[in-house]
């Protein structure tokens, strides 16, 4: 079996299928999960790849092989997946995906007890040892058992608790004008709620519109101009929304978030928390301080009822209900957040010449009067302006973001940073 060591990330493992590992290497990681887990049941889900089915049979007969049976749902998002995972009480288990990468890409986000992310200091390291160090393992006489869910009975019972969760009324279905863009991983999912909700998706004049990656737990939302709405400011009219139903609020936060936000969240007596940018990190704060809500600027925003994971159409319904009831479009609901003036994230390619550790302390150096902080790549911030810079955890590229009070003070410290580069 040969693969590449570098498939195994900060909190999953994922490279370029064909190229960085294949069918042996999914068989042979299904066999080392078993070994590392030490468990009888684990759940199997792929995505819309159309090399992610055989990767899965592949990871089935791993399991089975070594005697652990396997919850079988087949194509499924990200968020049904960890539905299932709670619902099923299974011991663990494998999601295939790679998320918003190219097509190219395959992955496995794996997953313990309790819909615990496996990250590379949660077990993946010890996984990719037990996979280097063993090449054999002893088959079981009898083999486990393969159990094929009833897929379309999982996905009414996720619906189901997703209009639950949502409050949803039939009265809100048509009240805005709606675009989903269609994704292959979710159709079936998504036929499911707009049946039972009564949301049409239209195409054209559309208040308000809804994307999501290909693993589909991650949202984008767009304006009616199609516009990105920024997710710090979605969560901030989830919270918004929330507060008086929960008993001392709290938020778990990307480095990352508008300082417009954190300003509200502090008036609003919102407890804030900041985190280490990232799914595993994210989510393990929300549990370590049993936050309500928490999220990050790519998308991914996460619910204490959700067993602490994301679930995307939740925020759809929630965030339909929210517009609603104000009357006011989505811009006129986000403009309160907007009191600094935000470069985005910015990704600079990683220059062969670069030491990250040099650059790093270059600019410790030019910006050492500001208040410096290295959770997270470096973070420098002064009264009136900061910026983050960091590596990516799944690309081969270094994050920028740069926000300031003024939009001329903004576009002066992005110029310099980028010039100290």
């Amino acid at each position: 079996m040969n693969f590449n060591p570098e498939i195994f990330r900060a909190y999953d493992i994922r490279g370029i299928y064909g190229r960085d590992f294949d069918e042996d290497f999914a068989f042979k990681l299904g066999q080392a999960l078993v070994k590392y887990i030490n468990k009888r049941i684990f759940l199997i889900g792929y995505g819309s790849r159309q090399f992610s089915e055989k990767l899965a049979q592949a990871l089935v007969k791993g399991i089975t092989s070594v005697g652990a049976d396997v919850e079988f749902i087949g194509l499924a998002s990200t968020p049904l997946f960890n539905f299932a995972l709670k619902k099923l009480g299974v011991n663990g288990g494998v999601m295939l995906t790679a998320s918003h990468l190219g097509p190219q890409y395959g992955g496995f986000k794996v997953f313990g007890e309790g819909g615990v992310i496996v990250g590379l200091n949660s077990g993946l390291e010890k996984i990719k040892v037990i996979l280097t160090e063993n090449k054999n393992f002893e088959v079981s006489r009898y083999g486990g058992k393969l159990i094929k869910q009833d897929r379309q009975k999982l996905i009414d019972s996720y619906t189901d608790f997703i209009i639950k969760k949502s409050s949803w009324n039939v009265r809100d279905s048509n009240a805005v004008r709606v675009k989903i863009e269609p994704q292959a991983t979710i159709a079936d999912e998504l036929e499911s709620l707009v049946k039972k909700t009564g949301i049409i998706s239209i195409n054209e004049q559309y208040d308000l519109s809804f994307g999501f990656d290909e693993d589909a737990d991650r949202i984008y939302i767009f304006d009616s101009a199609a516009k990105p709405i920024h997710s710090e400011y979605v969560i901030g009219l989830l919270v918004q929304s929330g507060i008086k139903f929960w008993t001392k609020p709290k938020v778990i936060y990307d480095w990352r978030f508008s300082r417009g936000v954190l300003e509200k969240f502090k008036e609003w007596g919102i407890k804030a928390i900041h985190s280490k940018n990232g799914r595993t990190f994210i989510r393990e704060n929300i549990v370590k301080y049993d936050a309500d809500i928490g999220g990050e600027l790519s998308g991914h925003i996460y619910f204490k009822e959700t067993n602490y994971n994301e679930m995307p159409f939740l925020v759809m319904l929630r965030l339909l209900k929210i517009i609603n009831k104000s009357g006011k479009n989505i811009r006129e609901l986000t403009e309160q957040f907007r009191t600094w003036f935000n470069s985005g994230e910015i990704n600079i390619a990683k220059h062969e010449t670069w030491n990250k550790e040099q650059v790093f302390v270059k600019l410790k150096e030019k910006y050492k009067d500001g208040k410096i902080d290295e959770l997270d790549g470096i973070m420098v911030e002064y009264p009136d302006w900061w910026f983050n810079f960091r590596p990516s955890n799944t690309e081969p590229v270094l994050r920028l973001v740069v926000e300031a009070k003024t939009k001329k003070l903004l576009e002066e410290k992005l110029s310099e940073i980028k010039g100290s580069l």
